[in-house]
């Protein structure tokens, strides 16, 4: 090709082309970066989300395994204190604090469940709370030198009826606990 007039044309045509291909490919560089960028910001956020859930499912697990251990441990105190009371024994106020201690760790770990939710296990830990109290309750009416004649009898119903509505909170507890569990449960 010559250097004539036609020439530098062409020529012109070559560069313009090409000015114009960059463009296009610096643009589609840019928007193959920022689709790249915003699928990589997307699956940080749903493994986030993930990590997230994973997480408190552990913590729920803990949270929930606390009450069943709790209530584990306490549960042959309650029925010897119980069975002792049938008995005719009367505790001193040391006995009714020791046994206040015991049931520490019980009240502890419903309140904990506030924490983790979700409000199914929440309301099943504040019901199974509430039912612990009342045994603590009618416990603390057999305080030295303890109710006599019709008065123990009609408290020591009211004590098994305690005790026996706190194991049937507990059991609904377990099972509202293990469903939510189950069912992964936000």
């Amino acid at each position: 090709m010559g250097c004539g007039p036609v020439g530098r044309h062409r020529a012109g045509r070559g560069v313009g082309g090409s000015l114009l291909g960059a463009r296009a490919a610096i643009k589609g560089a840019r928007y193959a970066a920022a689709l790249t960028a915003d699928a990589a910001r997307q699956q940080v956020t749903a493994q986030a989300e993930i990590e997230h859930r994973h997480w408190v499912r552990q913590e729920r697990q803990k949270a929930y395994r606390e009450v069943l251990d709790a209530y584990a441990e306490l549960s042959p105190v309650i029925w010897k204190f119980h069975e002792s009371l049938i008995g005719g024994w009367a505790p001193t106020s040391d006995d009714l604090l020791d046994l206040d201690a015991e049931f520490g760790a019980l009240y502890g770990a419903c309140t904990r469940l506030a924490l983790l939710g979700p409000q199914e296990a929440t309301a099943a830990g504040e019901v199974l709370r509430r039912a612990l109290q009342d045994v603590e309750a009618a416990f603390q009416r057999f305080e030295e030198p303890g109710p006599a004649g019709e008065d123990r009898d009609r408290l020591l119903t009211v004590m098994r009826a305690s005790v026996v509505t706190l194991r049937t909170r507990y059991l609904e507890f377990m099972k509202e606990s293990q469903r939510i569990l189950l069912s992964g449960a936000d």
